[in-house]
């Protein structure tokens, strides 16, 4: 049909579903002089049958159709039975010999039949018309010259209904012809109405198929542009992708991929995982990709090798998928080297000390835990050294931070160059550093030494510049297992220790004693008890008067907090003000303190009696960040006069950090605030700093003021502070005058206040408001009289 152009009619053919018959004419479709496609027609047995009745043969005569192949596809009788059977063998045996002809044949209905047939050229069908013989025993030549006319005109009909057929079927596809055209170019598509109900069917069959197309063509387009886009972001991407094969070769790597593993794209397909993914085995990565059909992969991490050698940290994503008939792996490697890097940071820094680069006290107790597990530990025993350097504060009082922490460098390094290779030395303070030492039982003689050891190399003076520092160190030694078994025990000893060997003298070591846990007991029960004054109102305020030593007069008082919950031993505040300090209980009893000295002070006020009140503040409180707005809170709260309020603290305090200090003291007096440095010649101050202190009062500890009488050194020291205080115009505060004496020697030296027992020991408010009356009515006789 392509090669000659020629429509072309095919052998009968049985639908196996539906069991019917149909003959199927094949039209070609020609578009510029060339046959493009052809057009298919069923055209059913049925039709034939109706056109072979239709040509109104005499009764009893049979009209038949037989294909190229001899099976029956029309018959004028009972076509419904021998539709798609065979033909006669006769008539068979006839059309191979020859295209027209004659011949007796016997129905399949037992009648002897005259049959002439002709087959067409053109088709290769068989046309054969069968008159029985008894019909043809009369008259013959009239009835053969009949049967002959008959015979032309039944083929002439048989060639009228094949053009017929033919022009309807031409006719048809001719109609199809634009529809499939269009249906080829993808452009709208008309019908008009067709001669054949087949050629319908098949016009409807073309519209449904062209918007089936469009429909797909749409989504090609749809899923071309998506392909184009995940290229360009797979391609594009900054991260690995690949696609493996189950057994683990590679069938797709994007760009990157071969960017960051050092590999053409072409090397990367078809290589093992195995290459990249030096942990990985076949058989580690068969059961990955076996559980992976069905389980969802947590991501994990592994080390990538490039082509080069060298490796990299990537944490995998990866997933299995089916696509078309095949399991595939999708792999998103991502290269996490900055993450690894500082998460490695972050890890070293959570576990050594910024400064000087020791491991910190975590690192140690990690470290003592697995020295003291059981299936780590190798050695007999072993020891912690703890180590406090002896009067550093005043290193960076005097000189600065700077230096302070070149010194701290400076005694690491010494401590560490005593180390062995098994040792671990932490600093875990300030100043403060821990030495773990494994060594076997030798009943501590290697931890006597290497104490001693460490000792002298503190002691040497370290020169930096132009300045020399010396200084001591003080150690606490706790053995294990002798003195516990735990990291925490083992630490606490060694500060008990340690905290003994500073009582004893300093510039020495010593052993944990089991005793010194009885110190520690008393002092978890003070604080317990401290606690719950706090929480149960079972404290009070005594108040010591500040006495004018010129005058005899009542300048103010200093608010003094007791313990007073009724459990015996009854505590003084030397036991339970050392205990708050170190449990931190110290800044909110420092605030509870100074609101109810400001609510008293109201009172006073408010009955006329004018009184300023000193409160401490301790170290703690001052250097919280909400000092000053507690501060104005109390104010605000006790309703207090700010000039009748002063604050006492320590140089300690004071000299942590110097700048932020003298803001906040700035600050306090801005509001009307008077400051008082407290216990001034016992700390560490600057005699330089001390005129750029925001001060009003400066307060002689008490320690140098009792031994007046005794010291040569105290009393010189007493007539520095007055001196002082005299040329940057300070008032002066002795404290712990508890002789006359002494109070003259104070007054003879123009010392100008004053407090102790020689005055009063400090007193419940009743007492302290008839002593204050006693006192300025003494002081008014005195007075009176001196006039």
């Amino acid at each position: 049909m392509f090669e000659r152009g020629t429509s072309v009619i095919s052998d009968l053919t049985i639908d196996p579903d539906s069991g019917h018959a149909f003959v199927n004419a094949h039209v070609p479709v020609i578009l510029h002089g060339k046959v493009t496609y052809s057009a298919a027609i069923a055209i059913p047995t049925t039709e034939l049958t109706a056109e072979l009745l239709a040509q109104g043969l005499p009764v009893g005569w049979l009209v038949g159709l037989t294909d190229r192949k001899g099976i029956i596809a029309g018959r004028s009788r009972d076509s419904d039975k021998h539709v798609g059977r065979p033909a006669s063998p006769q008539l068979r045996a006839a059309v191979l010999k020859s295209d027209v002809g004659t011949l007796e044949t016997i129905t399949r209905e037992g009648i002897a039949n005259l049959t002439a047939f002709s087959r067409s050229p053109r088709t290769g069908y068989t046309t054969s018309i069968g008159v029985p013989q008894a019909e043809l025993i009369g008259p013959l030549r009239m009835k053969l010259a009949s049967l002959i006319s008959t015979f032309a005109l039944v083929f002439g009909l048989a060639l009228l209904l094949a053009r017929y057929m033919s022009k309807r079927i031409a006719n048809s596809v001719q109609a199809l012809i634009k529809p499939a055209i269009a249906l080829g170019q993808g452009t709208p598509i008309a019908f008009d109405r067709l001669h054949l109900a087949e050629a319908n069917e098949v016009a409807a069959a073309i519209g449904r198929a062209a918007e089936l197309l469009t429909q797909r063509d749409r989504a090609l387009r749809a899923q071309q542009e998506a392909l184009q886009q995940f290229h360009f972001f797979t391609e594009n991407a900054n991260d690995i992708l690949l696609v493996l094969e189950e057994a683990g070769q590679i069938r797709y790597a994007n760009r990157m991929a071969s960017r960051r593993l050092g590999y053409g794209n072409a090397e990367l397909l078809g290589m093992e995982i195995f290459q990249i993914d030096k942990a990985a085995t076949p058989k580690l990565f068969g059961r990955l990709f076996e559980y992976s059909r069905s389980n969802q992969i947590t991501p994990f991490e592994r080390e990538y090798t490039c082509n080069d050698g060298s490796v990299f940290p990537v944490e995998i994503n990866a997933t299995v998928l089916e696509h078309s008939g095949e399991w595939l792996m999708y792999v998103a490697p991502r290269d996490i080297s900055e993450r690894v890097q500082a998460e490695q940071a972050v890890r070293w820094a959570a576990t050594h000390d910024a400064m000087t680069g020791l491991a910190n006290r975590a690192c140690l107790r990690e470290c003592l835990l697995t020295l003291l597990s059981a299936e780590h530990c190798i050695l007999d025993s072993g020891a912690l050294l703890y180590i406090d350097l002896d009067r550093f504060k005043p290193v960076n009082d005097v000189y600065g931070h700077e230096v302070g922490d070149r010194v701290l460098l400076e005694v690491s390094q010494r401590i560490q160059a005593l180390m062995r290779q098994t040792d671990l030395l932490a600093r875990v303070g300030g100043d403060e550093f821990i030495a773990l030492l494994g060594y076997r039982d030798d009943g501590g003689r290697h931890a006597a030494d290497t104490a001693r050891s460490l000792i002298d190399a503190v002691s040497a003076p370290i020169k930096l510049g132009k300045i020399e520092v010396k200084l001591s160190a003080s150690i606490g030694i706790s053995r294990f297992p002798e003195h516990g078994d735990s990291a925490d025990v083992l630490i606490h000893a060694a500060d008990l220790a340690m905290l003994q060997a500073k009582h004893d003298g300093r510039n020495g070591y010593g052993f944990y004693a089991p005793e010194m846990d009885k110190q520690a007991q008393f002092a978890i029960q003070v604080e317990r008890r401290l606690q719950q004054a706090l929480d149960h109102g079972a404290l009070a305020l005594h108040f010591q008067p500040i006495v004018n030593l010129e005058s005899g007069a009542v300048d103010g008082v200093e608010a003094l907090v007791r313990l007073e919950d009724g459990i015996e031993p009854q505590l003084g505040p030397a036991a339970f003000i050392p205990v708050a300090e170190m449990c931190g209980l110290i800044a909110p009893l420092g605030e509870w303190v100074a609101l109810e000295a400001c609510r008293q002070q109201g009172r006073w006020r408010d009955a006329g009696v004018h009184l300023q009140v000193s409160v401490n503040v301790s170290a703690l409180q001052f250097q919280r960040a909400d000092f000053m707005p507690q501060i104005r809170k109390l104010i605000a709260v006790s309703g207090i006069n700010p000039h009748w309020l002063v604050v006492e603290l320590t140089e300690t305090a004071v000299m942590e950090n110097m700048a932020e200090a003298v803001q906040i003291l700035s600050e306090l007096k801005k509001i009307g605030i008077r400051i008082a440095l407290d216990d001034f010649g016992t700390g560490y101050s600057s005699l330089s700093v001390l005129p750029n202190l925001p001060i009003d009062k400066l307060k002689i500890d008490q320690s140098f003021v009792r031994r007046i009488d005794t010291d040569h050194a105290s009393r010189a020291v007493i007539d520095a502070v007055i001196a002082l205080a005299n040329s940057l115009e300070l008032e002066l505060v002795a404290e712990g005058i508890e002789t006359e004496s002494a109070l003259r020697y104070l007054r003879e030296r123009g010392c100008q206040l004053g407090q102790g027992y020689y005055f009063s020991r400090p007193l419940p408010q009743v007492a302290l408001e008839e002593w204050v009356e006693k006192r300025n009515a003494q002081v008014a006789d005195d007075n009176r009289c001196s006039s």
